[in-house]
């Protein structure tokens, strides 16, 4: 599925954005949702530890990771994989980190890895969560009033585009920002009409709430294994006014739930029902459920056939009715064109060309900041957050929920770190991985825990 219409006006507009096809597929009120798009600014690492081109086109992860190594997470003695836990190459936040498997084949779903390697991922987010909710932590590194969130990105089969997940492994974004970080937030509201078309595209994707009320359905005809789970009823009106967060949402009874191997099987069955889910849509949009080779995209059926097929589906009524608008507005890109996106622009590719579905985000979080009295890990109601994506090639790592606006995005590599806040941060690190390591005896087995020397070495 492609969209092929003609380039949109650049600059930021006045007026509903009538001229993008995909307008109408979002409520009107869309427009005028608040939202941070261009202020949460985020340094990257100092000059010296920026990836060098050795480490950008290095052909395996551990290769790629290299001086980024904080420890090694080695689950393969049950069967398992290797899990690296990194110091991030462009941080989404000051205290950052990311647990990625480490193969030397690609692994990018929750289904490619085996259960213990999943369990242990999750774990690991729960201790993360345990860790900055420590007063202990939390004074010593000046944590208090910050938020957290668990972010996993899945787009197993786009290659040739930009995608929501850039390295096909599995892994999960920790992240934590202060209350200064947070503090950019602060002042009047933007709205997605400050924008031009092709960023409020990658930034509010058309199948949103298409999407979202689709998952929602699945998750209704899920075990979901778990007690005291809830799958709460889609709310457009809610999201567009910050009192929840996009896509569709599950209410889990605390974050303790991340350590049950139920949790972890969750996690793999929703991942084979989204990818059920896709082949179906696919094939009644194009009449194969195949996965189109890189650089093509299967020639759309007619408007008629579409329609015929999405009521094979026996989807719910209001879905069938979204979809068969999505068919209206999606137009073929001839090899000619996707042959000129291919020597383009990111921007142009990621505007015209769509994501080889399932594509999602998953986030993790409870509402509220971490403070001693009320810390994170303490919260009774964490959300999970599942959303589609078809054009956008933002991941939840960049683009969530946080601090009551219901999207704000996370501008990546705003000058530097001095090698001082970098040192603070490897501290922060280091910390958390000891404890780490120490809670999941018995689970895998861990590496020693290295020690961040200077820019030029990493860590050692």
């Amino acid at each position: 599925m492609s969209e092929g219409r003609r380039n949109p006006p650049r600059g930021p507009v006045a007026t509903l954005p009538a001229a993008d096809p995909f307008a109408e597929l979002l409520p009107a009120s869309a427009w005028q949702m608040p939202v941070a798009w261009s202020r949460l600014r985020v340094p990257g690492p100092p000059a010296a530890f920026v990836l060098s081109g050795a480490e950008l086109t290095a052909a395996t992860p551990l290769a790629r990771f290299h001086r980024r190594i904080v420890t090694l997470l080695d689950c393969a003695a049950e069967g398992g994989d290797r899990l690296a836990l990194v110091d991030k190459a462009i941080p989404h936040a000051h205290f950052d980190l990311m647990l990625s498997e480490a193969s030397d084949r690609d692994k990018p779903s929750p289904c490619d890895v085996a259960p213990v390697t999943g369990r242990a991922l999750w774990h690991t987010g729960l201790e993360f969560v345990r860790f900055v909710s420590d007063p202990q932590i939390m004074a010593a590194h000046a944590l208090a009033d910050g938020a957290l969130h668990l972010a996993l990105n899945c787009d197993p089969d786009t290659r040739d585009r930009e995608s929501v997940q850039a390295a096909k492994q599995f892994h999960l974004h920790l992240l934590y920002w202060s209350a200064a970080e947070l503090a950019q937030l602060a002042g009047a509201p933007e709205t997605p009409l400050q924008y031009d078309a092709r960023t409020r595209r990658q930034l509010l994707d058309p199948v949103g709430c298409i999407g979202t009320r689709l998952v929602t359905a699945l998750l209704r005809d899920l075990d979901l294994g778990l007690t005291g789970v809830q799958i709460l009823d889609g709310d457009d009106a809610a999201v567009v006014a910050g009192r929840r967060p996009p896509g569709a949402l599950l209410r889990l009874p605390g974050w303790s739930v991340l350590a049950e191997p139920a949790f972890e099987d969750l996690i793999r069955r929703l991942h084979r029902r989204l990818t059920d889910m896709a082949t179906l849509l696919r094939a009644a949009f194009t009449g194969t459920g195949d996965v189109p080779a890189p650089w093509r995209r299967h020639p759309l059926r007619s408007p008629d056939a579409i329609a015929a097929a999405l009521v094979d589906l026996e989807l719910p009524d209001d879905s069938a009715a979204e979809l068969g608008r999505l068919a209206d507005v999606l137009r073929d890109l001839p090899p000619a064109v996707l042959g000129r996106l291919r020597r383009g622009s990111p921007a142009l590719r990621k505007h015209l060309l769509t994501l080889n579905p399932p594509s999602y985000a998953l986030n993790l979080f409870a509402p509220g900041r971490n403070h001693p009295d009320r810390p994170v890990a303490a919260a009774e109601s964490v959300y999970l957050s599942i959303q589609p994506k078809l054009f956008s090639g933002t991941g939840g790592a960049g683009l969530l929920a946080l601090d009551g606006l219901t999207s704000v995005r996370v501008c990546r590599g705003a000058g530097h770190f001095s090698e001082a806040q970098w040192r603070r941060r490897a501290a922060l690190q280091r910390a958390f991985a000891l404890r780490n390591a120490e809670r999941l005896q018995g689970l895998i087995g861990c590496g020693p825990v290295r020690r961040f020397l200077d820019c030029e070495r990493g860590w050692v």
